[in-house]
């Protein structure tokens, strides 16, 4: 049982890192998929566990993980086109979980489109 606890700890944070990145990409989604539907700008904000609204999403990483984003941003506004307002390049979000010591990327292009990046770990 020695043995096996330090692994199991270990599954269980990429687990949960695996679902942060999971309720990340599902409330981008949900925003762009809102703002086009209801033709209005819908916002993401980040880092924030108020109630989401009809336009105003939130999303906050789960425990023992954080938030990064490239370009630095805390907020993501979608246009009623489904596309992201004032984004100039690809916006990249690095989840990193500090038990597992992984990360995992989510990428937004400015179209909306979401993809997944590279894994790899914290420091």
């Amino acid at each position: 049982a020695m043995i096996a606890a330090p692994s199991m700890s270990n599954l269980i944070a990429k687990q949960r890192l695996n679902a942060t990145t999971r309720e990340l990409a599902s409330t981008l989604s949900t925003a762009r998929s809102q703002a086009a539907l209801l033709r209005r700008e819908v916002t993401v904000t980040l880092n924030n566990t108020s109630e989401n609204e009809q336009i105003l999403l939130y999303w906050s990483p789960t425990a023992n993980s954080s938030l990064t984003t490239s370009p630095t941003t805390t907020t993501v506004l979608f246009k009623p086109d489904g596309t992201v307002k004032d984004a100039t390049s690809n916006i990249s979000f690095i989840i990193c979980n500090s038990k597992a010591k992984k990360t995992k990327t989510i990428i937004l292009a400015r179209t909306g489109t979401i993809s997944m990046g590279t894994e790899g770990s914290c420091t």
